[in-house]
């Protein structure tokens, strides 16, 4: 295992894919921030530093949509995982070192695109409008999100000979989860009550029930499915609004147990040719 990984990381630093991965995510990240800065210079307009600050929970859905396809899939073509078959190496060995290979560059990206974010943003933003202990569990949350990607797409590229066929494959697949995370959010986003009302005594009571929102057993069912979503956390985590912090990362954990079984068993079976 140690000697796949540290290959792996020698390609990495010879890879002109990974570097431009880490150059599109410092540009995306110092965009972003300069966009505000801009509107803080000219209307003196302020941000919460959460704005930005964990937008790559959704953009590296999908960068490594991409990358991991064109990275790894690269080793059927050029032969490299049937050549390491032959010198011994375990089909499992192979397919977890791919996969912490994905995970360690999905950080470096997400750490290449804080780095404009915290240079700008610590200046003109306005500190966070969430305890720092629930800023660094959204951080750690996220971070286990970006482990799920990796291990979805490892398990399409993994078991799949042609890298641009697995790319087409993992980047329709985010765009379709992207989709479907959307739609289920739109119902979540409905307020119980359409207005509040303040009595004399300045007590506040709910107003006319919203008949668009959704409640019950169908509330329970929709977040469940919505946190399960990586794409679904993706977007809870952009907008620093997560309603059970604690339980997303839960869900990344089944999520990357699920994918890495059931991937590696069939990375297991397949015919490498």
């Amino acid at each position: 295992m140690r000697n796949l990984l540290s290959a792996n990381f020698l390609r990495l630093r010879k890879s002109g894919l990974f570097w431009g991965l880490l150059g599109v995510m410092f540009t995306l990240g110092a965009a972003f921030t300069l966009q505000h800065f801009t509107h803080w210079l000219k209307w003196g307009a302020r941000f919460y530093l959460t704005i930005d600050l964990l937008t790559y929970a959704l953009l590296l859905g999908f960068g490594m949509a991409a990358f991991i396809p064109l990275f790894f899939g690269a080793e059927y073509s050029d032969r490299s995982i049937r050549n390491k078959l032959i010198t011994g190496c375990s089909r499992l060995s192979i397919y977890l070192s791919h996969l912490i290979t994905s995970v360690a560059v999905a950080l470096c990206a997400a750490a290449a695109y804080v780095l404009p974010v915290l240079a700008v943003g610590l200046f003109i933003y306005e500190p966070p409008a969430i305890d720092m202990g629930t800023l660094l569990l959204l951080l750690l949350g996220s971070f286990a999100l970006l482990a799920a990607y990796c291990a979805l797409y490892t398990f399409v590229t993994m078991n799949c000979s042609r890298k641009s066929t697995a790319a087409v494959i993992c980047l329709l697949g985010m765009l379709a989860l992207y989709l479907a995370a959307g739609n289920i959010e739109i119902p979540l986003m409905h307020p119980e009550y359409l207005n509040w009302v303040v009595t004399e005594t300045g007590e506040t009571i709910p107003g006319e029930p919203n008949p668009r929102y959704v409640g019950g057993t169908a509330r329970v069912v929709l977040e469940t499915i919505q946190d399960l979503l990586p794409t679904g956390q993706s977007l809870q985590y952009m907008r620093a609004d997560v309603a059970h912090p604690v339980r997303l990362p839960l869900y990344s954990l089944i999520d990357i147990a699920a994918f890495t079984a059931t991937g590696a068993a069939l990375f297991r079976r397949k015919d490498v040719k």
